[in-house]
């Protein structure tokens, strides 16, 4: 006799070997999903602060100044690269970039919250120089 196909407990055995993979893949999956969604806000945060170093040294009134706060809609006003955030909703209105000038040091922090997650907050911005992925965090 001339058998074809596969019996019942291969196939069981093959649906169990398969759902116990996914189990273990599946978690492993939305980890790395969260980890770019992270790195992408932070790069976001990167070219913000970028534009608002262009638009210091586009203009002498503000490199005049000791300290100014960018909104975030003055600097994406001109720039395509940056709508969204990684999470599907828009970036915030309160969100800004701090420019700072004491004895000739210049600085600049952020503060940008998404639909999900925050870099610094309101009353604290995150320093250029601390941008780490570790400063993004879910908020909601």
């Amino acid at each position: 006799m001339n058998k074809k196909g596969f019996t019942l407990t291969e196939l069981l055995a093959v649906i169990a070997i398969i759902g116990i993979l996914s189990l273990i893949a599946i978690p492993n999956i939305v980890d790395i999903m969260d980890n770019i969604k992270r790195d992408n806000m932070l790069d976001d945060a990167k070219k913000i602060i970028s534009l608002a170093k262009l638009e210091v040294n586009a203009n002498y009134s503000i490199r005049q100044e000791n300290s100014h706060d960018f909104s975030l809609s003055t600097l994406l006003e001109n720039s395509s690269d940056i709508k969204n955030d990684p999470d599907g909703g828009t970036y915030q209105s309160d969100s800004y970039v701090r420019y700072s000038k004491n004895d000739g040091n210049v600085t600049y922090c952020i503060y940008l919250e998404g639909s999900k997650r925050t870099i610094g907050t309101i009353d604290n911005c995150v320093y250029e120089s601390d941008l780490y992925s570790k400063n993004v965090v879910k908020s909601k």
